[in-house]
């Protein structure tokens, strides 16, 4: 084919379009790309990871780029290390952690942090993903106090696990019991219960989560080994004292969890216990508008997560809110951007 003049510069026009149109393209594309975010949790399996795992798999029916990535971790106290210790992750990642664990981060408490970690103080809250309360269970009824543990077999979660190991841990520490235990083993969260279940543990411990208020609580999956046993077992009240004396003592932000009757599985007793804000943090220096629109999202899925997954039946707006409303120092300014604008912080 010949081409006349004419129809060479209908060609070059035409292909100056396509190229215009193709770079407009390509920036309009680009505008639009993915935007990942990784959410350091828990261990495969465990209710906040599962939770995570279905805001990445549904993430994309909500938002128009933002993905955010469960990554699993051995625990908060692991991810509270890990994250203080890896600035190259402090601009892309968010990690589950806890008001507890963070304190005993930046006071260098011992077995946790053998010195303080100085970085932990440049964290921010993105929100709260549960109230905890921490509870020792056993089968033995004369077991009624921690101070009944002296020479007794305390079975708990692992030490890298905030909510099952740390917390237990601490407390019992500053009661004077951990050293006049016969054993003190941090087998896990389920191995932990099959230890007191088969009587190689005098003591084992399991954890509430809860949503504010215990408007909402969820049992972890301990709870229900310990139901289908057929076993007689209880609940292991702290005396308020005992645990306000350690908050007085350490400065430890610890609350104090009373827990009425009929609140839990096996609970015909009011319960009194220890517990914290489970939370989710980034380092100070992550990006503002991730913040933003990640913390809107995490408010818009929390019932999509809840047909899912039961921990999405505690992800209500005000849990998640809370420690912008009570702790607003703390916050990272893009997620209170959010809160603001959502209507849940003044």
């Amino acid at each position: 084919m010949i081409f006349t003049t004419s129809m060479k510069a209908a060609v070059s026009r035409s292909a100056s379009l396509l190229l215009i149109a193709t770079l407009s393209l390509g920036t309009s594309v680009a505008s639009a790309e993915d935007k990942g975010v990784d959410v350091m949790i828990s261990p495969a399996g465990t209710g906040p990871y599962l939770a995570w795992a279905t805001i990445q798999t549904y993430a994309k029916d909500h938002h128009d780029w933002l993905r955010p990535k469960a990554v699993e971790a051995p625990g908060f106290v692991y991810n509270v290390r890990f994250a203080a210790t890896n600035p190259d992750i402090w601009q892309t990642t968010m990690f589950g952690s806890g008001e507890v664990v963070e304190w005993a981060a930046i006071n260098g408490k011992p077995p946790f942090f053998k010195k303080p970690l100085d970085a932990v103080k440049d964290f921010r809250v993105i929100g709260t993903m549960s109230q905890t309360s921490n509870l020792f269970v056993a089968t033995d009824k004369a077991l009624q106090s921690p101070e009944d543990f002296v020479g007794k077999r305390i079975a708990t979660g692992l030490l890298s696990q905030n909510e099952w190991g740390m917390h237990q841990r601490l407390i019992l520490d500053g009661m004077g019991v951990t050293d006049k235990a016969k054993s003190y083993s941090p087998l896990g969260p389920n191995a932990n219960v099959e230890a007191l279940l088969d009587g190689r543990a005098d003591v084992g411990t399991v954890v509430l989560h809860s949503a504010l208020g215990f408007k909402n609580n969820l049992e972890a999956g301990p709870f229900k080994t310990l139901e289908s046993s057929g076993r007689e077992w209880h609940y292991v009240s702290i005396p308020e004292q005992a645990i306000q004396k350690y908050i007085d003592d350490t400065g430890a932000p610890f609350m104090v969890r009373k827990i009425a009757a009929n609140t839990m599985s096996n609970q015909p007793n009011d319960v009194t216990t220890v517990g914290n804000n489970l939370l989710l943090s980034a380092h100070k220096s992550f990006p503002e508008d991730m913040a933003y629109e990640f913390t809107k999202l995490w408010v818009k899925m929390g019932p999509t997560v809840a047909k899912y997954n039961a921990v999405g039946g505690i992800w209500d707006p005000e849990t998640i809110a809370n420690m912008a409303r009570n702790q607003p120092e703390r916050i990272h300014p893009g997620a209170m951007r959010a809160y603001k604008e959502l209507g849940l912080v003044e």
